[in-house]
């Protein structure tokens, strides 16, 4: 935790002041610089931020937790840490938390017939994006900032997908909406189980 938290802190250090470590800046120079007494202040905001992002774990504590640990392999994709709560047909609920691309190439690896939420997690900051296990559904979550948009109409959607393509008519596209549009599924709020009308996709 403690290595976590230093690693936050020089984040938040870097970017609030537009400051960047040369390539062969020593060790030492950056402990030194940790330890300091005005730096003191990036360790208590990443302990604070790190703090926030548990609770999430902590309020779903009745499911089993998976950590995947980082393979080494950096990416822009993969930058982002994560929290993935699951809810699969044949595996129950569990919560799946690491690196954005370890965690999705876990979960694709090991399950099928699931549906997940993905926090992601950066600087103190998360967004949220839901996904369907199989390729061609999604999940629409509310488009909260829409204007005009009653409350009672901000709803999750899962449907099929429709793609438009320089090969597809504008008859076949209509046809995919058509039949995205009937067998589209309508929640308040996702369900916190795998339900027998996922199937049907």
């Amino acid at each position: 935790m403690e290595q976590e938290i230093r690693e936050l802190a020089l984040k938040i250090f870097k970017r609030k002041l537009g400051f960047v470590f040369k390539p062969d800046v020593e060790d030492e120079v950056i402990d030194k610089l940790v330890a300091s007494e005005p730096f003191q202040e990036y360790i208590q905001e990443a302990t604070k931020q790190l703090d926030k992002r548990d609770v999430a774990l902590t309020n779903n504590k009745m499911y089993p937790v998976i950590e995947i640990a980082p393979d080494g392999q950096r990416g822009m994709a993969g930058g982002a840490w994560c929290i993935a709560f699951v809810y699969t047909k044949h595996k129950g609920n569990f919560v799946v938390k690491g690196y954005l691309r370890e965690v999705e190439e876990y979960i694709e690896k090991n399950y099928t017939h699931y549906f997940y939420n993905l926090s992601l997690w950066n600087l103190g900051q998360h967004r949220d994006i839901w996904h369907f296990w199989k390729k061609g559904v999604n999940i629409y979550d509310p488009d909260k900032y829409k204007k005009g948009v009653k409350k009672e109409n901000l709803i999750f959607r899962v449907r099929p997908r429709c793609d438009w393509s320089w090969d597809v008519s504008k008859e076949e596209y209509k046809r995919q909406q058509k039949d995205a549009d009937e067998r589209q599924l309508v929640f308040k709020r996702m369900p916190k189980r795998w339900i027998p009308e996922f199937d049907n996709f």
